[in-house]
């Protein structure tokens, strides 16, 4: 009797494991198809990058390609230029270091120039807005204008609009 009873709970023991075997196996198998489905993913995600970078990379030679003729047929234009002026090769760096020079002061130039826009375009914003604060301050709408002034703006973004108030150059 004591062995049945022993015999029975070992069943019922075993039936247990046995089931919570079979719930493991089956979510080992879910964890599995998971693990695949996720590696696939991860391989065609991979293969995506690689055909995007093969072509961006035969895009960039192209183009470099054409900047490399681009650059030769003006050096030749420029050696043509030279060759007609009866220059020496010592004049040649001299002119060529001039050129570099009259492109960099050009070049601050204009970098001066973009940055007093900025500064008065941030002035005449400033205005505006202390313009329509002292309309609402007496209590005119500045709908009764009759227009709506312009906030002024370089390449598309309003300037003026940094941090705390400050110039933010265009970008």
């Amino acid at each position: 009797m004591k062995t049945k009873a022993q015999l029975r709970m070992s069943d019922d023991e075993l039936k247990k494991l046995q089931w919570e075997h079979d719930v493991l196996e089956q979510s080992f198998e879910k964890v599995e198809a998971e693990r695949n489905e996720l590696y696939a993913k991860f391989v065609k995600a991979i293969h995506e990058v690689q055909q995007k970078s093969s072509f961006k990379n035969i895009l960039l030679e192209k183009k470099l390609g054409t900047l490399a003729e681009t650059l030769e047929k003006k050096d030749a234009q420029l050696n043509e230029v030279l060759a007609a002026s009866n220059l020496d090769p010592s004049a040649l760096s001299i002119v060529s270091r001039k050129l570099e020079d009259v492109l960099d002061s050009k070049n601050t130039a204009i970098k001066d120039l973009q940055l007093e826009l900025s500064r008065v375009c941030k002035a005449h914003n400033d205005l505006l807005r202390t313009y329509e604060s002292k309309l609402t301050q007496h209590g005119v709408p500045v709908s009764e204008l009759g227009f709506r002034p312009l906030e002024t703006s370089v390449s598309g973004h309003v300037l003026g609009q940094g941090t705390a108030g400050l110039v933010s150059a265009p970008t």
